[in-house]
């Protein structure tokens, strides 16, 4: 792989311990607080200090399904580290990099319990999906996934870019809920009658298929050639990337990426490897702006340009796109997100660009052909996690909106608790 579009290399062990060193171990652990599964941190950084690996992974493993992936992807500095009491005055512990060398330098083999004979349907493959099917399977419950697409990880797969996580990292994973007896069927997109379908054929069934359609920007000519949706470029990047599959879009000259979160960031630096001139924009300032500081600051020493407080009104041009108009902001009073209201200021100017990636936010696909499943704009409506329908479970992006890879996982868990205690 072209080393523009490969993983930094983690910690060595002499950095690692170095790292755990710092740590005070606090009697109160912040990090953990700010951890969604509540991640024992300060416990396996304590076993990093004297170099006991294979506690430590043990640690990890009884907190986290999917301790690599979230050791990667997590924004440690909204969650562990940006809780860590040392950042008040200095550097905080790099929590994510230790949690990564150990699960790269341990692997142990999964303990099956046999405590469950339920035979369980998990709809999804995504982060959510998996934690749950490998909590199922670690009890000796029979599980069959059911993915729409040709390979498990969902986002993991076709949304984050192989420098932020190598595919590698994501086929281990099928390995090893193979290993345990999963069963995965691919190509597989499953309606809501047939849903109903599998409830007759098992126990349980939980609903995890995320969010899959990019929303509109709602402006003229938004359906223009030359006008992407930032996750179907973003899976056509992947396919090419980490499977050599398809042929993505080879974005030249000038693009303009609308959004400042995760996505817009990833679809951003995609452009910018590929030698494209990027320009983000986004209405609100940077401080408003979803993504991560670190992201931000990723993309910009890549070359990425900002313009806050600028946004679309309209893209320009005839049989193709040709620029963009945005209109200058200012802000106003905080809104229901609790981020300042972006407000007009009746000022415009143009962009010229050769393309438009869209990166507004994510949808949920309509499944629902019957509408038996209560549902909150697509959204499933859950009563801690379990729909309408006994029997039938939902979690993860679908039930929470727009998440983190680690609260979707952390969903999965707990839907599997509930399945496993007849909830």
């Amino acid at each position: 792989m072209n080393e523009k579009w490969s993983m930094p290399e983690g910690m060595t062990e002499d950095e690692a311990r170095i790292e755990a060193l710092r740590c005070l171990s606090c009697k109160n652990p912040r990090c953990e607080t700010g951890c969604p599964t509540r991640m024992r941190i300060r416990d396996f950084i304590k076993e990093i200090k004297v170099n006991r690996l294979e506690e430590a992974y043990e640690i990890i493993n009884s907190c986290s399904d999917l301790p690599y992936i979230c050791s990667i992807v997590c924004p440690h500095e909204r969650q562990c580290v940006g809780h860590c009491v040392l950042g008040i005055q200095s550097k905080p512990i790099d929590c994510g990099k230790l949690e990564r060398y150990v699960v790269e330098h341990m692997n142990k083999p999964i303990k099956i319990e046999k405590r469950s004979s339920q035979k369980v349907a998990i709809i999804g493959a995504g982060p959510a999906g998996l934690s749950c099917a490998k909590e199922l399977l670690k009890t000796g419950c029979s599980v069959e996934i059911f993915e729409a697409e040709y390979y498990i990880g969902g986002v993991l797969t076709y949304g984050i870019p192989s420098y932020r996580l190598d595919y590698t990292k994501i086929t281990r994973i099928a390995a090893e809920l193979e290993d345990l007896g999963a069963v995965i069927h691919f190509n597989t997109k499953l309606k809501e009658s047939e849903i109903f379908d599998l409830k007759k054929q098992f126990d349980a069934v939980f609903i995890s298929i995320g969010l899959t359609k990019s929303k509109q920007l709602g402006i003229p000519n938004e359906s223009l050639p030359g006008v992407y949706d930032a996750l179907d470029y973003l899976k056509a990047v992947n396919l090419d990337i980490k499977l050599g599959q398809g042929n993505r879009p080879q974005l030249s000259g000038t693009v303009v990426v609308i959004g400042a979160g995760n996505v817009a960031m990833d679809a951003a630096r995609c452009a910018r490897k590929d030698g494209a001139k990027v320009l983000v924009v986004y209405r609100r300032s940077r401080l408003e702006a979803p993504a991560t500081k670190q992201e931000i600051k990723d993309a910009e020493a890549e070359g990425v340009i900002f313009q806050f407080l600028n946004n679309p009104v309209e893209v320009l041009g005839e049989e193709k796109v040709e620029g963009i108009k945005v209109e200058e902001m200012t802000l106003g009073a905080p809104d229901a997100s609790g981020r300042k209201r972006p407000v007009g200021t009746g000022k415009y100017c143009t962009i010229l660009c050769d393309s438009i990636i869209s990166a507004i936010g994510q949808d949920p696909e309509d499944i629902y052909d019957k509408h038996v499943l209560a549902t909150d704009h697509k959204y499933l409506v859950c009563d801690g996690l379990k729909t309408n329908i006994e029997g039938i479970y939902a979690g993860g992006d679908i039930v929470l909106g727009a998440k983190t890879v680690v609260e979707a996982m952390d969903c999965g868990r707990q839907v599997a608790k509930l399945i496993l205690d007849n909830k």
